[in-house]
């Protein structure tokens, strides 16, 4: 990797608007880019704009569904113009980080599904940017890592997050069960946009006053967090940008922090984007999530004259982001053991992969090519190809798969 590459990168991806941000080396934080007097948010249209033609709106809506967009009647597929904008929206990077180019870059979403990651990752290696410098993370693990860079006294206990665009009313709690060793940290979501569809109060003389907004959010709060050790409690979205948020907002914040912003998730991404491209400094938590791998997959290996563990997956990955490919020469090995390790619940276990194919020829006489991928989160699926050992013993090209339980 060359010596330009150090740009940490974050951008909050989403059907209407989008945000990048990058870490500051010398401030130690992320900072927006775009940002100005008149759009204090670094808010950027999800659109792509050419000269004397259309703008193209809606591509990441289409992207998700796999149906192509139009342009001027002609049909366009939804990767490229989402390639083309992801091009024109780095490329702003430049005017305060000339010379640098992204190490990683992080993107968060609302939320994903495997189609939908892979599409993104289509769309981003038509730019260049490949699989080994980007990660692809939903708003909740966003708000983790957010909440994990921020200093300790503010999740002392669990932290509430409300995000409210106008029409959704979500609250995601973030928890840390410090029992285990690393800690496990996990969200916990409701929705409480039927609750809040409520008029803003009238005042008329023949119909009784209906409750202000700022009075049905304030108790949907206090239902929340009741009974609960809540440390800080974190605003974001377009709907809180008003008088009644205003007005409530500081009754809330007796007895914890309260803050209020817009550029929540796209700084998460930025930490994460730290996290998985410079030094990290999470090694202690587990952040978690239903569509994350249960356990970390490990094998022993000799490399360098020397026993090593080598890493398979890592517990807290997608399962639909591994993809792990490794060349192994067996030593007169009969078998390959895969180390299962739960990160919370269980003792190791030992599964063991049949190398039965290539017995005859395993004394450093072949070359096995070893793919882990995962079905879902708790099932792993093991392609083994017989590769050959160059001219001396030519390879069978047979592959064969073996799937083993992660919980």
């Amino acid at each position: 990797m060359s010596d330009d590459r150090t740009l940490l990168v974050g951008l909050d991806l989403c059907d209407e608007t989008t945000q990048l941000a990058v870490y500051d080396r010398e401030l130690m934080e992320p900072v927006l880019i775009g940002q100005s007097e008149d759009n204090p948010d670094a808010l950027l249209d999800t659109a792509v704009h050419f000269e004397e033609r259309d703008t193209i709106t809606g591509f990441l809506g289409a992207l998700r569904d796999g149906k192509p967009v139009y342009s001027e009647g002609k049909e366009v597929e939804a990767a490229r113009v989402l390639a083309y904008f992801f091009r024109k929206t780095f490329a702003m990077t430049r005017g305060r980080y000339p010379a640098e180019k992204i190490k990683m870059l992080v993107i968060t979403v609302p939320s994903i599904d495997k189609d939908f990651v892979d599409r993104l990752y289509e769309s981003l290696a038509l730019i260049g940017l490949e699989n080994d410098r980007v990660r692809i993370i939903d708003h909740k693990r966003s708000y983790m890592y957010y909440v994990l860079y921020q200093k300790k006294e503010l999740w002392t206990g669990d932290v509430g997050l409300f995000d409210y665009d106008g029409e959704r009313l979500l609250y995601e709690q973030l928890q840390i069960d410090r029992s285990n060793t690393p800690s496990l940290v996990g969200v916990t979501e409701r929705d409480f946009t039927d609750a809040f569809e409520v008029e803003m109060a009238e005042d008329d003389e023949e119909s009784e006053v209906l409750p202000t907004r700022g009075t049905v959010f304030e108790n949907i709060v206090h239902s929340a967090l009741r009974g609960q050790f809540i440390s800080s409690i974190f605003m974001t979205g377009e709907g809180f940008e008003s008088e009644w948020a205003d007005d409530v907002f500081p009754r809330l914040a007796v007895g914890r922090r309260l803050f209020r912003g817009r550029n929540l998730y796209v700084s998460g991404a930025v930490y994460a984007a730290k996290e998985f491209g410079d030094k990290r400094r999470l090694d202690d938590f587990v952040v978690f999530a239903p569509d994350m791998v249960p356990a970390k997959l490990v094998m022993d290996v000799y490399e360098d004259g020397r026993e090593q563990e080598l890493t398979l997956a890592q517990a807290g990955e997608p399962w639909f982001e591994v993809d792990t490919e490794v060349d192994l020469i067996p030593d007169g090995d009969t078998e390959l053991v895969i180390h299962v390790k739960p990160v919370f619940e269980g003792d190791t276990k030992d599964f063991i992969l049949d190398i039965a194919p290539v017995i005859g020829k395993n004394e450093r006489l072949c070359r096995l090519g070893l793919r882990l991928r995962f079905q879902d989160a708790k099932t792993a699926i093991f392609t083994i190809r017989d590769k050959g050992f160059g001219d001396t013993m030519p390879g069978s090209n047979r592959v064969w798969e073996e799937t083993i339980a992660c919980s």
